[in-house]
């Protein structure tokens, strides 16, 4: 005689199976937050993207790290709250306005003037710090990241929080999505 199924071992087992999700979601996020300035790199390597990515910075004061870690998180299933979304980019506009914006207005100043042998040297080293100084903000953005859950839409969101006028912003959000799908296959995932 087969025994009928018990009702607490059947809420076990499907407890199990939601804490199991829930830990192959947070794999995955892990994971995401391990490679995500890698992949962000090969995106900025995309036809078309650093160009794109430039003026819009010069244009609209759009924080391209904090954009492609956004879009990154898009392609990637990931999302926060908009609260949560909102601290984000605060920690990262800290970091961002005491060691990026420095670091970048001394290379573009020093790209201007006369450049002799010792000169360049320079400016290649402030170059290679602000680009650390960008890869240390997404370090932290992934830091804070990781124990975050809610909606995506992340990097249209943050195109509304710096009021880029939504014909440009939608164009951009979808330039950004077609080229994460060059590298979504950046961030390995675990099989279940």
């Amino acid at each position: 005689m087969e025994k009928a199924p018990d009702a607490f071992e059947e809420k076990t087992l499907a407890s199990g199976n939601a804490c199991s999700e829930q830990q192959t979601g947070a794999a995955r996020r892990a994971t995401f937050c391990a490679n995500v300035f890698d992949v962000m790199v090969r995106l900025y390597g995309e036809p078309g993207i650093a160009s794109l990515c430039l003026e819009v910075q010069t244009s609209h004061a759009v924080d391209v790290p904090s954009l492609l870690f956004f879009a990154l998180a898009d392609s990637d299933g990931h999302g926060a709250d908009d609260g949560e979304m909102q601290r984000l980019l605060q920690r990262a506009g800290e970091w961002r306005s005491l060691f990026v914006l420095p670091l970048r207005r001394l290379r573009l100043t020093l790209r201007q003037g006369g450049r002799n042998t010792a000169e360049i040297e320079f400016y290649e080293k402030i170059k290679a710090a602000e680009l650390e100084a960008e890869r240390l903000q997404v370090r932290r953005l992934a830091d804070d990241f990781l124990p975050l859950e809610g909606p995506g839409g992340l990097a249209a969101r943050y195109l509304e929080t710096i009021s880029m006028p939504e014909p440009k912003a939608g164009a951009l959000v979808e330039r950004l999505r077609d080229a994460t799908k060059a590298v979504c296959h950046g961030f390995p995932h675990h099989a279940h």
